[in-house]
């Protein structure tokens, strides 16, 4: 999720547990420790372009490193702090209540966390809610407003409840979106091998969908809304790739054929050819429209330097057109 949601999060839990007398430090240690395990930005090489997508929601966001992280924000707001009264065992408790919520909420999302890390190294991802949802933002916003402005701790109560209710509801939209998908695939004689559903930015009423079949990956849009009809948009159909089989003049021990692996990894599997760049391999959990392969990242692999590093390509190239055309599917215009 963005930093500021993180923060509220972090911040309403912390403060939920606190005196009335200690809602402001409670919630600025929970809001730091919320954003805490966002730290591992700084885990980047000029070197190795894929060591920031690797390390990104590792094992900073893990459930084994909460107390670590914990300690090392506790330890800077006490040395940092002019309220020497106040015991460093406070600033751990109410940090490491931050802490606790960041790996957690990151794996509502599509982007994979490593949550179990070490015992389990594949990346969760729940696929429930956007990694920008202002509904959900606003929920924790508006409660904690008022827990600090009344400073009465049964807001950030509500705040939490309600906050909750609304992963619910974005459950049951997965569940909609993924009986969906399956009807539609049977009408046109399909039997899914794999499924990816991921609600779209900023919502979750139109989702992106791909699953496999046979040799080819099938990528459709979902529009379920609140109250009317819920809707399918047939998008594009792309060949399927293996990690080890493309690009078969690399070798097995390369630098770029373990790149490939790497980025395969990160996009859980689900990578492609993109159409419109040579040698480039998408991430297709991602795209400009909701069914398009028009991947916002991916790697550019050079068969002529099988020792060197691939180049990791931001894709980006939102249009006037995009935009006006998404804002339409979100108001059902399909």
């Amino acid at each position: 999720m963005d930093p500021c949601t993180q923060g509220l999060l972090g911040a309403s839990l912390s403060c939920s547990f606190s005196k009335k007398n200690q809602i402001k430090t409670a919630s600025f240690c929970g809001f730091v420790g919320g954003l805490a395990p966002d730290l591992d930005i700084f885990i980047k090489s000029n070197e190795d372009p894929l060591l920031f997508i690797e390390f990104h929601r590792h094992f900073t966001h893990s459930l084994v490193f909460i107390p670590v992280l914990g300690l090392l924000v506790a330890a800077i707001i006490f040395i940092l702090s002019f309220k020497k009264k106040i015991s460093f065992y406070f600033y751990f408790l109410y940090s490491t209540l931050g802490v606790s919520t960041h790996g957690i909420l990151d794996s509502f999302t599509s982007y994979g966390t490593m949550l179990y890390w070490p015992f389990y190294n594949d990346r969760v991802a729940w696929n429930l809610i956007s990694i920008v949802d202002p509904i959900y933002t606003f929920i924790l916003f508006f409660f904690f407003t008022f827990c600090f402005l009344r400073k009465s701790k049964k807001f950030c109560h509500f705040g939490l409840f309600f906050s909750c209710i609304y992963l619910v509801i974005c459950l049951i939209k997965y569940k909609q979106v993924e009986r969906i998908i399956e009807d539609y695939s049977v009408s046109i004689g399909h039997s899914i091998e794999r499924i990816l559903l991921n609600p779209t930015l900023g919502n979750n009423i139109l989702w992106r969908t791909v699953y496999k079949y046979k040799n080819h990956y099938y990528i459709n849009a979902v529009y379920v809304p609140y109250f009317g009809i819920s809707r399918i948009k047939k998008g594009e159909k792309i060949e399927f790739i293996n990690e080890e089989k493309i690009f078969p003049d690399l070798q097995s021990n390369s630098i770029q054929r373990n790149d490939i692996r790497r980025f395969s990894f990160f996009s859980q599997s689900f990578i492609y050819l993109h159409p419109e760049y040579p040698n480039i391999i998408g991430d297709l959990r991602y795209g400009t429209l909701p069914f398009d392969a028009r991947s916002l990242w991916g790697i550019k692999v050079d068969i002529n330097n099988p020792d060197n590093h691939v180049k990791f390509k931001n894709l980006r190239n939102f249009t006037n057109k995009d935009y006006i055309k998404f804002w339409s599917m979100i108001k059902g215009e399909f």
